[in-house]
């Protein structure tokens, strides 16, 4: 599948001065003046929800007919095509699209660099104070949303919610399922009661925690679900109802958005490999995954994040300053903490979002040790099981 390259939001990240210079004629007041974003929607009084756009299932349509949702992918839509498709959407809010579709840097879902410019942009336009956007949504390829999802929810912190939708069936489909994620993505990103409850993903008519949301089904349109803590909600007439008053995970970690972006690496994040533990598990990919430039290694561990096989090759990785993370290849449930840590257990995050989170670690600067107690910290407290390196 290949997109349409449109730089306007790169060009708005890295191109500050030339914008400025354009606007020079007239005085610049709001941020979505600032990034070249354009309203669509006559009434000003309406909520304004920024649209970051990537493509994916939700903009693709099938050359074969209306019962193929396996080959699509020879037509696309932009985002502005998706908007108008639904006539509501303008009624209740103005909406200004970012395109972040790319046919120069491969695959959309496989580009960390691209999702962390999106994420910093993201950061600009909500959390500026210049900002005029009550939240965001972003629609995106369902084989990594959940990945995107966890690494924006890290990184932006200031109570306005973005939300995560797309789809699984293409817009040919007879019973197309992105028209109506979308929607609801829009209304759930407008409503004030949205605020300060973390990044959302609207789907299927569910409203998902971003911090604990995974792919649990391959085709069904209920492809979405938490690993952890439930559904935060549901849509009745596509519109949200809340289950509870707004709150975030207990162990989750903000980080600096600023420290990130100036690793060397910069927008490309640290290299994390995942490898799959089964029976005589081989140490030698840890070692190769290193020899290969990885900074980091998440582990899907059998069970409660076991290992059988492989600890020496391990060891030695992490004496050349690898750093190592250990969840469970289960579905469900932690990956406690040993007694005597040598490596991170992943604790309550799935490795999916273990391998993101390593990746900002390595990029804040963390050792193993503060990288230990950055995924064990909070969970040892709750089991009464401290530790620290010093012990």
């Amino acid at each position: 599948m290949r997109f349409s390259i449109i730089t306007t939001a790169l060009v708005a990240i890295t191109s500050a001065a030339p914008l400025t210079s354009r606007l020079q004629t007239r005085e610049v007041t709001t941020a979505s003046e600032r990034l070249g974003l354009t309203w669509l929607g006559g009434n000003n009084s309406l909520p304004k929800v920024l649209i970051l756009f990537t493509g994916g299932t939700i903009a693709s349509g099938s050359a074969y007919g209306a019962l193929d949702d396996t080959q699509y992918g020879q037509l696309q839509i932009s985002g502005e095509e998706l908007i108008a498709r639904n006539p509501y959407l303008l009624n209740h809010t103005q909406l200004a699209v970012s395109n972040w579709t790319t046919e120069e840097e491969g695959p959309i879902g496989t580009n960390d660099a691209l999702f962390m410019n999106m994420t910093r942009f993201a950061h600009d336009a909500l959390c500026s104070e210049d900002s005029d956007f009550l939240g965001a949504v972003y629609t995106h390829g369902t084989n990594t949303l959940e990945e995107t999802a966890f690494l924006m929810d890290s990184l932006v912190n200031c109570g306005k919610p973005i939300v995560g939708t797309g789809s699984m069936r293409p817009f040919t489909h007879l019973s197309f399922d992105g028209d109506a994620n979308f929607f609801d993505a829009v209304m759930l990103a407008a409503n004030p009661e949205s605020r300060n409850r973390g990044l959302m993903v609207a789907f299927n008519s569910r409203i998902i925690p971003g911090y604990w949301v995974t792919k649990l089904h391959s085709t069904n349109p209920n492809a979405f679900g938490p690993t952890f803590g439930g559904d935060l909600g549901m849509f009745i007439n596509n519109l949200p109802v809340f289950f509870n008053t707004p709150s975030q995970p207990l162990y989750k970690y903000y980080f600096n958005i600023n420290t990130v972006s100036a690793y060397p690496s910069y927008p490309s994040l640290p290299k994390v490999d995942i490898l799959y533990a089964a029976r005589e598990f081989d140490g030698r990919l840890v070692l190769d995954a290193q020899a290969n430039g990885a900074a980091g290694v998440v582990i899907a561990g059998t069970g409660n994040g076991g290992i059988a096989t492989g600890q020496e090759e391990i060891a030695e990785a992490m004496e050349k300053g690898l750093e190592v993370v250990v969840g469970t290849r289960s579905p469900y449930g932690p990956s406690s903490p040993a007694i005597t840590p040598t490596f991170a257990k992943s604790g309550l995050v799935h490795v999916i979002q273990a391998r993101v989170m390593l990746q900002l670690a390595i990029a804040s600067g963390m050792d193993m040790n503060q990288t230990i107690e950055l995924f064990e910290g909070g969970f040892r407290k709750a089991i009464g099981q401290p530790w620290s390196p010093e012990s």
